[in-house]
């Protein structure tokens, strides 16, 4: 099934689309350096569960024009906003992974009626978070662009993405690569990860619970390096009390494309208890 296309404030942003209109609606939010196909294959599972599985390229990333303004944290929240405007979806279940979680949980935060449940995917909520060596270089000035240079390459982009996921198709790496290909594109690595500043997140420190009351479900690689399982269950046991924990073995940083079963177990697991 092919990407569908939609103007966004002035930008054509792509998102795939699965499932009958009046279906009660999935939103799936990647991170970096991804893009929709990310979730293909637990979007195609949701959609044979009842459900409309709906994931967008963000802007800049995948097929997506980028942003006019700069690429930052608080402007990709307002995204979710705008998307789902055009699209007429009033309440949906969001599914979040790596920045995908920054962003959507943030979101969520401010518009927790129309969440009604959340999970959070290989990252955390929590201004106690510190980033991880590669993305302190491209926070850094002049290793950030050098970095993004170092992608840029095709090759060491390819052998980036299947020393992560072995098994990865070339059609996602071609599709996660448009990030890096795309000159238009250069600077929204280096806009998003500037922006990221954990201290914004101390406004939510102790009230997560709170704000988030809906159903939770926390998901890790157990070898994840960027961001290490033991985070999600400290945000599980500080915050989130009534999250499910979760870590599936074996795996990394990028559990939708590298356990896709195993995803999707715990995926409509979380669906069927609502």
């Amino acid at each position: 099934m092919q990407k569908k296309s939609i103007i966004v404030r002035g930008k054509n942003t792509f998102y795939l689309d699965y499932g009958k209109f009046d279906a009660p609606v999935v939103l799936f939010l990647h991170g970096f350096p991804e893009s929709s196909l990310l979730w293909k294959e637990a979007a195609q599972a949701v959609m044979e569960a009842g459900y409309r599985a709906i994931a967008p390229d963000l802007p800049g990333f995948g097929q997506s024009e980028a942003f006019n303004e700069p690429s930052t944290w608080e402007r990709y929240v307002e995204f979710i906003s705008d998307f789902t405007a055009e699209l007429f979806i009033e309440q949906f279940h969001l599914v979040t992974h790596d920045w995908g979680v920054l962003i959507g949980t943030k979101w969520a935060c401010t518009y927790p009626e129309r969440v009604q449940s959340l999970i959070i995917s290989d990252a955390t909520f929590s201004p106690d978070f510190e980033w991880h060596k590669d993305a302190l270089t491209i926070r850094s000035l002049v290793g950030g662009e050098q970095f993004v240079a170092y992608l840029q390459n095709k090759p060491v982009f390819e052998g980036f993405m299947k020393k992560s996921v072995p098994h990865v198709s070339q059609a996602i790496i071609d599709d996660f690569y448009n990030l890096f290909s795309d000159p238009k594109k250069d600077k929204v690595t280096l806009e998003l990860y500037r922006s990221g500043d954990m201290n914004k997140l101390e406004m939510y420190r102790g009230r997560l619970a709170e704000l988030l009351s809906m159903p939770i479900t926390i998901i890790f690689g157990e070898h994840d390096t960027y961001i290490l399982p033991e985070l999600g269950l400290k945000l599980k046991q500080e915050e989130l009390h009534q999250a499910s924990y979760h870590i599936i073995p074996g795996v990394g940083h990028f559990t939708p494309l590298e356990t896709p079963t195993e995803f999707i177990a715990l995926l409509i697991q979380h669906l069927n208890q609502i």
